[in-house]
């Protein structure tokens, strides 16, 4: 569960406003940036946190703290953003803060003993889908392997409506289908539904979650399922091997 971003002041950042004339003519100015910097600490030991990932998702950026847990996001609007900071073995820090010339963000990460338990040697398939997923300028959230294990349930769409944190619906267009009622295909996301596509093994699935009613939870490896992209990520334990065995790489996201 992701936890609350709390803003503490730091040192004076300065502005920098763009004109709002040009070629004699009055134009409407460009909303004032400025650079937004902030360290990331360990909440237990106040020590920096190096190489944890900083999102916006709104402006589609995100940036990595520095040995010295330290990060800054240059030409950073006024006004207030969702902000995500992930890091292995620290629970996942997101929620909205307001900023402004003269603030900076000291952000604290709560360790995960549970995630710190269970870490293991890392394989060339963790290794691929850890480094996009970082790269992904949104909040992701991960469904492992561990999920559909311990699941009574043999649907995975039923996994993955109960763990994605989603408000998962029927598609209006679709609301008198019974496979659509038993697979919802569709999100609540600022108010309105918006269509789940969904991707196997990086192939999409013209269905969607109907098709994905039809396979076993247990040749599931995981899930990633990026809201902001209406995409939902399934990976197959035979897709994970061949990544492990072999050379091919997994292709670049592209954002809306």
């Amino acid at each position: 569960m992701g936890t609350k971003v709390a803003l503490i002041a730091l040192a004076a950042l300065a502005p920098a406003m763009a004109s709002g004339h040009v070629a004699g003519q009055d134009t409407i100015p460009a909303p004032p940036t400025f650079v937004l910097a902030g360290q990331i600490v360990d909440a237990l030991t106040e020590t920096p946190v190096i190489s944890a990932v900083i999102k916006v998702p709104e402006l589609r950026r995100y940036v990595f703290s520095d040995v010295n847990g330290r990060f800054a996001f240059p030409d950073f609007p006024e006004g207030t953003w969702e902000i995500v900071v992930e890091m292995l073995g620290y629970h996942t820090l997101d929620g909205p803060v307001t900023v402004a010339a003269g603030n900076g963000l000291l952000l604290r990460l709560n360790p995960d003993p549970i995630a710190l338990e269970g870490l293991r040697v890392r394989t060339r398939a963790d290794g691929l889908l850890a480094e996009r997923r970082l790269r992904i300028p949104y909040k992701v959230t991960t469904l492992s392997a561990a999920v559909f294990a311990n699941s009574i349930n043999p649907d995975p769409t039923a996994v993955f409506r109960r763990n994605s944190r989603s408000f998962i619906v029927p598609c209006p267009e679709t609301e008198e289908d019974p496979d659509e009622q038993m697979a919802p295909g569709c999100f609540i996301t600022r108010g309105r539904p918006a269509k789940i596509v969904v991707y196997l093994d990086e192939g999409r699935l013209p269905e969607g979650m109907v098709q994905l009613t039809m396979l076993d939870q247990r040749d599931i490896h995981a899930m990633e399922w990026i809201p902001e992209m209406a995409e939902l990520r399934v990976y197959t334990r035979r897709f994970i091997e061949k990544l492990n065995s072999s050379q091919i790489s997994l292709s670049p996201l592209v954002y809306p």
